[in-house]
């Protein structure tokens, strides 16, 4: 015997309607809660974090702004530090976001002297000059690799937060 089967019918709903369908079927106190600990990607590749932060990528970086404050704009050169310092502020740990928005800056500035340094190491024909660049390198290096450092542990607690929010396992 041939059994046919029966597929379901693609819903062809777009993302508006979702959102309707969710607002009518859940509460409002629970829609803020969720609107509380979310990150959503916006169409325009914005992201929107806990109903309190925009981020938008911009030529120089990625740009948070504070939607209740009006000159709130910190431009940051990662991504996930404009999140993770978002997380921060959020927690209201003042101290540390101020220190991962210093890291994010020194970052970004190590990593100009680094091309420059390399550039100027590739280009010069004078040996003393060379080795004075390499030194200098070597040294931007290791700098910027304990920044990266300390980064990363800001981002992991970071993580770990949103992930007890969420109540999931990370």
């Amino acid at each position: 015997m041939a059994t046919k089967r029966k597929f379901a019918k693609k819903s062809s709903l777009t993302s508006d309607q979702v959102i309707v369908k969710l607002e009518k079927s859940i509460p409002t106190v629970e829609l803020e809660k969720l609107a509380d600990i979310s990150v959503f990607q916006e169409p325009d590749g914005s992201y929107s974090l806990f109903n309190k932060y925009i981020i938008k990528k911009t030529n120089k970086g990625y740009l948070v702004t504070h939607k209740q404050l009006a000159e709130s704009n910190i431009c940051f050169y990662m991504l996930k530090h404009a999140v993770t310092w978002c997380t921060y502020d959020k927690r209201n740990r003042i101290m540390d976001s101020k220190r991962i928005l210093d890291l994010d800056k020194q970052l970004t500035s190590l990593d100009s002297a680094i091309a420059i340094h390399h550039n100027l190491t590739k280009r010069t024909k004078n040996t003393d000059d060379k080795l004075i660049y390499l030194a200098k390198l070597g040294e931007e290096k290791v700098r910027r690799s304990r920044i990266c450092k300390e980064l990363e542990q800001y981002v992991v607690e970071s993580k770990l937060w949103q992930a007890k929010r969420f109540g999931a396992k990370p």
